[in-house]
């Protein structure tokens, strides 16, 4: 008996999008699965006309908007309770290959210690050009990066299952076994970091994180944000914090906040206030600032700021 798979899609933003990733979803070939659609767009007619197109979804609908982390929570917990034995979180602003679950379900099956898998993401307006094919933390500069960023798909140097320091949020499956023993996505990041923190509390309790090039998914990358604009750049800094507090040693903790950290405030400064620089340039070092500030303040979960100037 093939075990079930609860595929959660976080629906905020563009409504199309959404519709063409669960056209996809409800085009794979693996038979056993449901598809939880978490409504946290606050939009009154979104989740009727999503039932509309597809009456089989199970659709909850959000009070208020959780952000990425609580909101997939809250599509975890559902999926956990209706004997999903596998998760698949999956952003509303990508698409998928029909054999992406098998595959998925494959891999795990045979690396019983994973638990989480990746898979091979690539640019949807650019179908063979790697986005990500794994993602690991920069040992200096303590920033996120991605193997096979922008690098055309034709070789061989990505095609073979290997341990990664994380996984893409947009595309990332866990066991229920995990989520059981490490617990789910933290709401303090609310958005952005909270995958790889999750990806790291596994890793630390002993299980692997796999990535999986058979499993394939293109990514209209950043859709929701409308590229990296200002509230990027607030979570990305702020979270980037959370993230190293919990999970760097001391002594590279310590090397960070009196080396590092000292160099990246002087450039954000110089970015947000020096009249030399576009008014876009200044408004996202500002909205990076706010955010390392709000760090200091105590301030996680959403942002503090409706609005950057």
């Amino acid at each position: 008996m093939l075990p079930k798979v609860g595929i959660i899609i976080l629906h905020y933003g563009s409504l199309a999008n959404t519709i063409e990733c669960l056209q996809s979803v409800f085009a794979l070939d693996y038979p056993v699965f449901e598809t939880i659609v978490v409504d946290n767009s606050l939009h009154p007619t979104d989740g009727t006309t999503l039932r509309e197109h597809f009456p089989k979804i199970t659709l909850l609908s959000m009070p208020e908007n959780l952000g990425y982390a609580e909101g997939n929570n809250q599509g975890i917990a559902y999926a956990i309770k209706h004997d999903c034995t596998y998760v698949l979180l999956l952003n509303n602003d990508t698409v998928i290959a029909k054999d992406l679950l098998t595959h998925f379900v494959q891999t795990a099956q045979a690396h019983p210690k994973a638990g989480c898998l990746g898979a091979k993401i690539f640019y949807y307006d650019e179908p063979i050009t790697l986005w990500h094919a794994g993602g690991f933390l920069h040992s200096k500069t303590l920033r996120l990066y991605h193997k096979g960023y922008k690098e055309i798909d034709l070789a061989n140097e990505y095609n073979s299952t290997a341990e990664i320091e994380y996984a893409c949020g947009c595309a990332i499956f866990v066991t229920k076994e995990v989520i059981e023993t490490v617990g789910t996505l933290s709401k303090e990041f609310f958005l952005i970091w909270e995958e790889v923190d999750w990806c790291w509390r596994i890793r630390k309790a002993g299980y692997s994180c796999l990535f999986v090039p058979q499993a394939k998914v293109w990514h209209k990358i950043s859709c929701g944000f409308q590229g990296r604009g200002a509230l990027w750049h607030y979570f990305y800094f702020r979270n980037r914090l959370v993230f190293l507090k919990h999970h760097l040693p001391r002594k590279q903790r310590f090397a960070f906040y009196y080396f590092q950290l000292p160099k990246e405030l002087f450039s954000l400064f110089l970015h947000a206030f020096y009249p030399r620089f576009t008014k876009t340039t200044r408004l996202l070092h500002r909205a990076a600032l706010r955010g390392i500030f709000d760090y200091y303040r105590g301030f996680l979960g959403p942002c503090s700021h409706k609005n950057f100037r």
